[in-house]
């Protein structure tokens, strides 16, 4: 990294009390494990000394969060650093850009990260150079829906949700639909979300079910998922997590969509009641929104296949077989 001509620095031995624990206006450091760092310099010492910019406030740092959070934690009293100074002190911006590419160089910013370097960027660069020179730079694609949204979830999203994105347990897909809802409600799926334990299909899913539940029933989601009916993690057994994933997905499924529920519950038993042949299996159209089905048949050979079709055309009933509700009275 190549430090701007005019910044000058002097060496100085700084109190890491004088320090402040909270992210100053440069970070861009979310949710980063220090103890591999806190090893390296516990074993090798200090190599790249943190850079500060003295303020009226006190000292900011401008690089190195990381590293003097690392030594805090190995209780160290001081650390050397490299203090800003001279008539032409650095720009906010030329800050932010020293801190971006010092992080660029030796990591891997996570997502939240990546929307805290636009956030912060936002207020001294344009929203088209942000698109098309930031976002490829942060390895993001250049579009503006995404850019808005990044800097939404940086500002608006609590530490829990930040926690689980940062640590890539939520689909982005997930993470969109997280940010149309309140923070209680947010706060209430993730919970969820990470006791069953929910796969990035699953996440998605257990999300959809919730709106619309607490749409049509005008109940919050912190109260649906407190209800005593729906079969969540239990502390006292220790449970399958897929099967216990399923069981909860499938019924909230059945709340949301009790005739569709008791639609593919009816089309199983018809389907057991056929006595298929071995190798053959009638599928129905997802939801039943299509009129076509489909039917797949497991054949060692040309002979097996024809055994296997003259014993499904001798099959009574099968001629009817349709959509559940077109031969439900009700």
């Amino acid at each position: 990294m190549v430090i701007p001509e005019k910044m000058e620095t002097v060496s100085r031995q700084i109190a890491l009390k004088d320090i402040d624990d909270s992210p100053g206006p440069y970070c861009m450091s979310f949710g980063v494990d220090l103890e591999p760092l806190a090893r390296s310099i516990r074993e090798i010492g200090l190599v790249n000394p943190p850079i500060l910019k003295r303020e009226r406030e006190g000292l900011t740092v401008v690089t190195g969060y990381r590293r003097i959070m690392a030594l805090k934690e190995l209780k160290a009293e001081t650390a050397a650093s490299r203090i800003i100074s001279g008539r032409d002190n650095l720009r906010p911006l030329e800050c932010l850009l020293l801190n971006l590419h010092d992080n660029l160089a030796t990591r891997h910013l996570n997502d939240v990260e990546k929307g805290m370097v636009l956030s912060r960027l936002e207020a001294w660069v344009p929203t088209k150079e942000l698109v098309e020179r930031y976002m490829p730079l942060l390895g993001l694609r250049s579009r503006e829906e995404d850019l808005h949204f990044l800097i939404e979830m940086e500002r608006e999203f609590d530490t829990p949700v930040k926690t689980f994105i940062s640590e890539g347990r939520l689909s982005w897909q997930a993470v969109k639909m997280l940010s149309r809802i309140d923070a209680a409600s947010r706060s209430a799926i993730l919970k969820w979300i990470s006791k069953l334990r929910l796969n990035i299909n699953q996440q998605s899913q257990f999300i959809d079910y919730l709106v619309d539940l607490s749409f049509i029933e005008n109940k919050s989601i912190p109260h649906i998922l407190g209800e005593k009916g729906l079969n969540g993690p239990s502390p006292d057994t220790p449970v399958n997590r897929p099967q216990q994933a399923k069981a909860v997905l499938n019924t909230l499924k059945a709340r949301r969509n009790p005739l569709i529920v008791r639609a593919e519950k009816q089309f199983k038993k018809t389907i057991s009641d056929l006595n298929l042949p071995d190798g053959i299996q009638i599928s129905a159209p997802p939801f039943f929104e299509g009129e076509n089905y489909r039917m797949e048949v497991i054949f060692r050979g040309g002979e097996d296949l024809k055994i296997k079709l003259e014993g499904l055309n001798r099959i009574q009933g099968l001629g009817t077989l349709g959509h559940p509700w077109r031969e439900d009275p009700e």
